[in-house]
């Protein structure tokens, strides 16, 4: 008989209210003794353990969550989950939360800080405890909505002087502005940038352009490249930009990987960096260190600035103050012989 009831448990999911059963005690205490094993006796503990092992149940925490009204689970919104950059943010977050009770479940959404109100509806349908956003939400009704679910939410990468709830990021404006400066300074002329060009892109540019303006210098060419993008498009837009620029003395790359393609492509090419070009980035990526030559680029404590909204997030969670809601990182210009004159 016992075999024949086994059989029918492997035929449907096993619910708790088989390891009850097999337990000796109620649905409810079952619930208990794997959501708060603290709150159960010993004894009723691994008598319930010994039931799960032999039932084969798996707890669900989803569905726990949409019974209880309440949950363990974060949802991050990553903008992109390949890139290096947020790949280093996300990993911070994921730090953060190392050893807590909570999980993190990701959901990948695009680079647009426009993001409509039902690309997050479709995505949170387990009540999550809290939200991260690797990004600046912007569009009015997705804000509002979001505002409605009355829990924790950090933006990250990026600025705003009215988050929703926390923002942990920096100023796209003021990173262009040092970027341009160290142009200027050095007197090039024959100016390019290339990367995003919307929404934070747009930050960024119009920084490039007030530090170059400083030295009487002007951004001659803007190259778009929306979206995920890898070494070998940093490869084809050194090329656009030479075709579309000649003479181009200075390149300004919206990320170090599009930065690290441009000089790979320099390097087949012949063209010499800095000699006859100049190549920068954006990001401040380890690699940047130990090409040849040394890329010029703009840090960003992408890790730490994970670490930190992780680490507000937990600390709301678990009803404690979070005495800095708002905290923005320094960029700092690290240069290299990538934009040597």
């Amino acid at each position: 008989m016992a075999s024949d009831e086994n059989d029918r448990r492997r035929k449907r999911a096993v619910r708790v209210e088989d390891v009850a059963r097999v337990a000796g005690v109620s649905p409810i205490t079952v619930s208990r003794a794997l959501s708060h094993p603290d709150k159960v006796k010993d004894e009723t503990r691994q008598r319930i353990l010994a039931a799960v092992s032999e039932t084969g149940y798996v707890l669900n925490r989803f569905a726990s969550s949409l019974r209880s009204g309440s949950s363990r689970i974060v949802q991050v919104f990553a903008s992109n989950l390949v890139n290096p950059h947020f790949a280093t943010s996300i990993q911070g977050t994921i730090d953060a939360f190392e050893g807590s009770p909570f999980h993190l479940m990701f959901a990948q959404i695009g680079y647009s800080e426009m993001l409509e109100v039902d690309v997050v509806n479709t995505a949170l349908p387990f009540r999550p405890a809290g939200v991260i956003f690797t990004g600046v939400v912007r569009a009015e009704a997705t804000r509002e909505a979001l505002s409605k679910l009355d829990i924790p939410i950090v933006e990250m990468w990026g600025h705003s002087d009215d988050p929703l709830d926390m923002l942990v990021g920096f100023s796209n404006t003021d990173g262009g502005r040092l970027m341009g400066e160290h142009f200027g300074q050095r007197g090039f002329r024959r100016i390019a940038y290339s990367g995003h060009a919307t929404e934070r892109g747009a930050e960024r540019i119009a920084g490039f352009r007030d530090g170059l303006g400083k030295y009487s210098a002007e951004l001659a060419l803007i190259h778009p490249m929306e979206g995920t993008r890898g070494v070998t498009d940093g490869m084809g837009a050194f090329d656009d930009i030479l075709a579309s620029l000649p003479g181009c003395d200075a390149m300004f790359f919206g990320t170090d990987v599009l930065a690290i393609g441009a000089l790979l492509r320099a390097q087949e090419r012949n063209i010499a960096v800095p000699g006859q070009v100049a190549i920068a980035g954006f990001g401040g990526l380890d690699f940047t260190a130990h090409v040849k030559p040394g890329l010029t680029t703009l840090n960003i404590e992408g890790y730490e600035m994970g670490l930190t909204a992780g680490r507000m997030m937990l600390a709301r969670l678990n009803d404690e103050t979070v005495e800095r809601p708002i905290f923005d990182y320094p960029i700092t210009l690290i240069e290299r012989q990538s934009t040597g004159r």
